[in-house]
């Protein structure tokens, strides 16, 4: 077994050495299918960005960047490093456009503020790739990248020319031959290269990658690095914060952003970092890594003045290191290719490819949904089976309640239980779709794939159906071995009365799960449910104190069960059997009555539940948009 071990441990490094090979030596794209980006050079003046912290219930206002200033240009491939907590990821976020609130200072595009054409120009133009690989688990390489082509490049390229683009997508990035393997099932080099590939589909000028080597061992973290130094030397601008890469690895970078405490300590080629550094009397040990001796100078070791590093850098320019610049590759690229102003720039947006539309968007996303449920049978069928488990089990201990008059109160607790064992699966089946979706959404919305509304419609064409089905396997064996009364318009109103309420319950678990943290949501949701079911079974209306009673006309749980009630012994229901002398349920009424569900609307109760649920989903839908559209 050890060899076995051995041998794919070989073979998966000697695919990974002809993956690096391939990188070297194929560092252009068919122009038919990437065609020249223009160039464009991120300059930023100023930067500033604070957070607001309590320090003894107190807001404090903690500044993480403190007026950085640089310039990132196309052709190159820029990594911006510091030691962990310097900002690096801040500063990359506000870049990116992945934050907006709290920060300060000028961001501009060719030498112009990007938000004169409009940051959704710049965002059209770049593409940002964060640390994790939010990827779907479910789905393989191939579907994955055919997923993106769909959503990225819309109606105008044709099918054809779609998968001639993956295809050429893939054999660039080594990945050709894991294109029918699932997601969760490849590397970390592998998954990293794939999160790459999904984002390439447009062809973006600008990339942006934090902390792209995380994760990866040595190999696949120079395969990494090499294959984003090939995306820059065709015109790119490319930027990605790394921590504290291997000197091998840091070669390969062209422009080095360095930052110490929010500031700024060095600006410029990777090779003339250690001769700038000795200016200062901070000279490199021998044989030494130039990058730990750069993140040790971060933190203060070798006695590093840090303030005159930064006032240094401040001075840097680019006209600082001309000679390194003349011999770097995109220096050539932007004498071919002269800068766009913001005007060139909005032009060129609107000739890119455009997503396709409302109905599209869904449909593609419902054919994704529908491939995931296909790879995980054994969940929803453990989900429905359960259901049916449960309408069996209560069967059981309530057989023939329904049409004796002796036991309806037993009747009545198995109306309430239904109702609350609905609502529990309803609510708690989906309180975690959202937290495990949302760093998948949240990097898809990003990046332009889709809209908010086509991703929740095709959600909800999955999970609504399902729980529909899931009460539907609950309630008619439940209603016939329970021995409730045969006509058909009682067993529908049962059935109606049910599905709405677990759909509402359903709706209150998305909320749930989109606003609170996970370990929040999964208490408070029973706890709600539990809170509404009293107002309505545990005491009566009548009992209820002044300050309370608001609760039980907003309890949609209270609505339900009365309305299941009613619908079992309202609507002028005959005389109940009764197998002993004296029953005192014996009038349908009397026990609507006793249960305080006299005078009762069931019409107006019913479109209530209804009003809660669509309230609930609007108010999921915006929290959604809110957190996705929260930079």
């Amino acid at each position: 077994m050890s060899s076995l071990n051995t041998l794919e441990k070989k073979e998966d490094i000697n695919g990974l050495k002809k993956s690096l090979k391939f990188l070297n030596n194929n560092t252009q794209f068919k122009e038919e299918y990437f065609p020249k980006r223009p160039a464009l050079d991120v300059t930023f003046k100023n930067v500033r960005y604070s957070v607001k912290t309590w320090n003894k219930l107190r807001p404090v206002k903690k500044e993480i960047l403190h007026g950085v200033s640089g310039e990132f240009r196309s052709g190159e491939l820029t990594a911006i490093m510091g030691p962990s907590g310097a900002g690096k990821s801040t500063l990359l976020n506000i870049l990116a456009g992945y934050i907006q609130t709290g920060s300060q200072g000028t961001v501009l595009v060719n030498g112009e503020d990007r938000r004169i054409p409009g940051i959704q120009h710049f965002l059209k133009l770049s593409c940002y790739i964060q640390q994790d690989d939010a990827l779907r688990p479910l789905l393989t390489v191939q579907e994955s990248m055919i997923m993106a082509a769909h959503m990225k490049l819309g109606l105008k390229v044709p099918m054809y020319k779609k998968l001639e683009q993956v295809q050429e997508l893939l054999d660039m990035l080594g990945l050709a031959k894991h294109c029918n393997t699932v997601t969760k099932r490849l590397s970390g080099g592998q998954q990293k290269r794939l999160s790459i590939a999904l984002e390439l589909i447009t062809n973006p000028p600008i990339i942006f990658l934090d902390e792209p080597t995380t994760g990866l061992d040595s190999l696949s973290c120079s395969q990494c690095v090499q294959l984003l130094k090939n995306l820059a030397a065709q015109g790119r601008t490319v930027v990605c914060t790394i921590h504290q890469p291997s000197a091998l690895v840091f070669e390969k970078f062209d422009h080095l952003y360095a930052v110490a405490a929010g500031r700024c300590i060095y600006q410029g080629p990777v090779n003339a970092l250690v001769p700038y550094f000795s200016q200062f009397d901070l000279n490199c040990p021998p044989y030494h890594n130039p990058a730990d001796f750069l993140i040790e100078v971060a933190i203060g070791e070798y006695e590093a003045d840090k303030d005159k590093l930064t006032a240094a850098a401040s001075c840097l320019g680019r006209n600082t290191f001309t000679s390194a610049i003349i011999g770097q590759p995109g220096y050539k690229y932007r004498k071919q290719n002269p800068a766009l102003s913001s005007d060139e720039i909005v032009e060129y947006t609107k000739s890119l490819p455009k997503s396709p539309p409302f109905v599209l968007q869904a449909f593609y996303l419902f054919s994704r949904n529908i491939t995931s449920i296909r790879r995980n049978k054994l969940f929803y069928l453990i989900r429905i089976l359960a259901h049916l488990f449960i309408a069996v089990i209560f069967g059981y201990l309530y057989e023939g309640v329904g049409n004796n008059a002796s036991r309806a109160l037993a009747n009545g607790i198995f109306l309430y239980g239904s109702n609350l064992f609905l609502i529990y699966t309803g609510q708690m089946a989906v309180i975690l779709s959202f937290p495990l979706e949302f760093e998948m959404l949240k990097r898809e919305h990003f990046n332009r794939w889709y809209s908010l509304l086509p991703y929740l419609v095709s959600t909800l064409l999955i999970e609504i159906p399902l729980q529909v089905a899931c009460s539907t396997t609950y309630l008619l064996p439940a209603y016939f071995l329970t021995g409730q009364p045969m006509e058909l318009f009682r067993l529908a109103y049962f059935a109606i009365i049910l599905i709405v309420t677990s759909l509402t319950a359903q709706s209150t678990g998305f909320l749930l799960g989109a606003t609170l943290p996970v370990n929040i949501s999964v208490f408070i949701g029973p706890v709600l449910m539990v809170l509404f079911s009293v107002f309505g079974f545990a005491i009566r209306l009548a009992d209820i104190p002044a300050t309370f009673k608001w609760l039980h006309y907003f309890s949609f749980v209270r609505s339900s069960y009365h309305s299941l009630l009613y619908s079992m012994y309202g609507m002028k229901r005959s005389l109940l059997p009764c197998d002993q002398t004296y029953c005192h349920f014996r009038y349908a009424g009397q026990f609507l009555v006793e249960m305080d569900v006299k005078d009762f609307e069931m019409y107006t109760e019913f479109f209530y539940i209804c009003f809660i649920c669509v309230l609930v989903y609007i108010s999921t839908s915006f929290c959604i948009w809110y957190r996705l559209n929260k930079r």
